[in-house]
């Protein structure tokens, strides 16, 4: 079987481009496929993850964001060009592999692919949920109308997979043909756990608008308060990462910020709890990451969360957005070493659930059934 992947790039150290990197290393490795990655903004960017030898990735060289390095009439000349010499280079590709089933996301250029898809299927990955893809509050009129085109377009395609079944019930508003397939997660297969006995909180993410991290900062405080000795780490790199920078050197609460890491395992087994205050989270790739290291979680509410984390059990769920609640669970934690370490053990095996072993079969029958058709 020929599966096509064609995604803007893999140029971030990200939770979505580990993702695709180990989900085609287990198709083409594992299964035997043959497996295909098409970018075309990648750019001079290094692919961050290690990549199977057996993957065959290209990139189109297209830079379609160039654009914007041009003003007026200039930047839609550029973007009319780039865009046909886009459809040009993808066109050549789809006929050269003849792929069986090609893979994008809601961003991706659903109009192009089902113009040139030919035979094959066309299934999307939603990496977002569909508040934020199809209801989103858009003011700009153009914005609006690009928002009702992609909602017109979702609808044609063979397949949309969605993360949760909350979501997916969302989805299927849109269209019958969703199914849920969860993320795999780089689980911590050492044998290591962390001890839980290291004064240590870390967050793990982007420094951007969906992480929040203003309020876990906020709730922060309330716990340095009450334990000055506790540290909280945040990794991670995004737009508002200087803005961040500023805000913790001022506060003076124990908190320190690190440039992401390739063995982020490691620093999940030096901490003893793990916190998430995103406004929203699909999925929340870092919440089993961190349980597969023994932490507990505490997280506001989402679909991800909610998903992953068994209140009570092997981590909280804080609700509406709760500031002094969030901040009381961590405490809790961070007080009763005999519930951290119940809790740090249930989060090991509540992990597995994410495993490759356990989600890429439900890839391969979704593959399989799909190419049947």
């Amino acid at each position: 079987m020929k599966i096509l992947y064609v995604y803007n790039s893999l140029a971030l150290w990200g939770g979505v481009e580990r993702i695709l990197v180990d989900k085609m290393n287990y198709l083409a490795d594992v299964y035997g496929y043959e497996v295909y990655m098409l970018t075309y903004n990648q750019g001079s960017h290094v692919v961050p993850f290690e990549m199977s030898s057996k993957v065959h990735y290209e990139d189109l060289h297209v830079n379609t964001h160039h654009q914007y390095h041009y003003r007026g009439p200039r930047r839609y000349m550029e973007r009319y060009r780039r865009n046909r010499l886009l459809c040009q280079r993808l066109s050549e590709q789809l006929h050269a592999i003849d792929p069986d089933i090609i893979v994008t996301s809601t961003a991706g250029k659903l109009r192009l692919l089902l113009r040139l898809k030919g035979r094959a299927k066309l299934l999307i990955e939603s990496h977002s949920d569909f508040a934020h893809v199809v209801e989103a509050d858009v003011m700009n009129w153009r914005r609006r109308a690009e928002q009702r085109q992609r909602y017109r377009l979702l609808r044609k395609v063979d397949m949309l997979v969605a993360l949760t079944e909350a979501d997916a019930e969302r989805w299927r508003a849109l269209t019958p043909h969703v199914k849920v397939v969860p993320n795999i997660v780089h689980l911590n297969t050492s044998g290591q756990y962390s001890s839980l006995a290291g004064k240590h909180v870390i967050f793990v993410g982007r420094f951007a608008r969906q992480k929040a991290v203003p309020d876990l900062l906020e709730a922060w405080q309330i716990v340095n308060r009450r334990h000055p000795d506790w540290t909280l780490d945040l990794y991670g790199e995004g737009e508002h990462k200087d803005e961040l920078t500023a805000v913790v050197q001022q506060l003076d609460a124990n908190v320190s910020v690190h440039e992401p890491t390739a063995d982020i395992l490691e620093k999940y087994r030096e901490s003893s709890l793990f916190v998430l205050t995103s406004l929203y989270e699909p999925f929340g790739l870092v919440i089993p990451e961190a349980m597969s290291c023994g932490l507990p979680v505490v997280s506001f509410e989402g679909d991800g969360p909610n998903s992953i984390i068994t209140d009570g059990k092997d981590g909280y769920i804080v609700r509406d957005r709760n500031i002094q609640a969030f901040a009381d669970s961590v405490c809790r934690l961070i007080e009763d070493e005999t519930l951290r370490k119940q809790m740090g053990q249930a989060a090991i095996q509540s992990a597995q659930r994410y495993s490759a072993a356990c989600i890429m079969p439900q890839w391969k029958e979704l593959f399989e059934s799909l190419a049947e058709k």
